[in-house]
């Protein structure tokens, strides 16, 4: 077959394997659901209404919009955008992952003049998009929970003066810095239109997915149900958040050494690949053209793999 047409073949199928991949992972663990456990038992949970991203923009694949839309995948996809407050919409997102995905295919393909290399550079790609996604969406969260005390201490400030509630997002909204200020103005627009303000924090939950988030929430919650002190219980919770990101700190600089490792360990057999690839293209033929070669590849992208798991498994860290 000719090595152009194999190189495109690996190509998509490549792009299809690990879209699929990632769209199934997605959304990650549900706060709505840990929320909804402690809730007043037999309470009905409503749908959360979301922030459609890029509204304003006219769909570039109307046709896979509406075929997926509502489905878990493409809400899962459409809620990590939100997260990491990008405001595409899925099917942008997929166009990316594309562009990159060719990219990625005729780079490594000319450069090496290996399909086999031009498949796996174009997995890279489609892989690059989604993994920016999923680090700016975990900075933008870790900037939030941040700024989560301040803000408490501003809403228990507020409510001690006697505003209400909502009173005292405007306060928020108005006097804190982004990531914060973006998504209590959110909640106050939803409640403008008519959401509920217990409807319109499970959506801020849903948003953000954070656990400190989620106990703020719930004791709002409770307070909107059943009253309540909630300036002091606020205050109770900022003081525990505030030590749980001193502790996340303290973590983050004990296993900064290992993460590196990880991400040195994982990059450098692909990087040398390709350096060898241009220096003596013939050299690694081998590898890609006898079965044994082939099996010490899959053999060592199984252990690069599971060995990404464990250490992964050793620096996660629950506080």
């Amino acid at each position: 077959m000719d090595p152009l047409m194999l190189a495109l073949i690996g190509g998509v199928l490549v792009f299809t394997l690990i879209v699929a991949l990632l769209l199934v992972f997605a959304g990650g663990p549900s706060a709505s659901k840990r929320l909804a456990e402690t809730s007043a038992a037999g309470s009905a949970h409503e749908a959360v209404a979301v922030d459609v991203p890029g509204a304003g923009r006219s769909d570039p694949i109307p046709g896979l919009t509406d075929a997926l839309q509502g489905t878990p995948v493409w809400d899962g996809v459409q809620m990590q955008l939100l997260r990491a407050g990008l405001l595409l919409r899925p099917s942008e997102a997929l166009i990316i992952c594309g562009i990159t995905m060719v990219a990625g295919l005729g780079l490594g393909w000319v450069v090496t003049g290996q399909p086999i290399m031009g498949i796996l550079t174009g997995g890279l790609g489609v892989a690059a998009p989604y993994m920016y996604m999923v680090q700016r969406a975990a900075k933008r969260q870790a900037t939030l929970t941040s700024q989560l005390p301040d803000a408490l201490d501003m809403l228990s400030g507020a409510l001690r003066s006697g505003y209400a509630l909502t009173r005292g997002f405007q306060v928020v909204a108005a006097q804190m810095h982004p990531p914060i200020s973006e998504e209590f103005e959110r909640v106050l627009q939803e409640v403008q239109v008519g959401i509920s303000v217990s409807d319109a924090l499970d959506g801020l939950l849903a948003r953000t997915d954070s656990y400190d988030l989620e106990l703020m929430v719930a004791a709002m919650q409770t307070q909107l149900t059943m009253g309540g002190n909630l300036s002091e219980v606020l205050d109770k919770i900022a003081g525990m958040i505030r030590e749980r990101v001193r502790l996340q700190g303290e973590i983050n600089a004990a296993t900064s050494e290992g993460r590196m490792s990880a991400g040195i360990l994982v990059a450098m057999p692909i990087i040398m690949a390709v350096i060898i690839s241009v220096v003596n293209p013939g050299y690694l033929d081998p590898l890609f053209e006898e079965k044994l070669g082939i099996m010490m590849l899959i053999g060592a992208g199984l252990l690069m793999v599971t060995g990404m798991v464990i250490i992964k498994k050793l620096l996660d860290i629950d506080i």
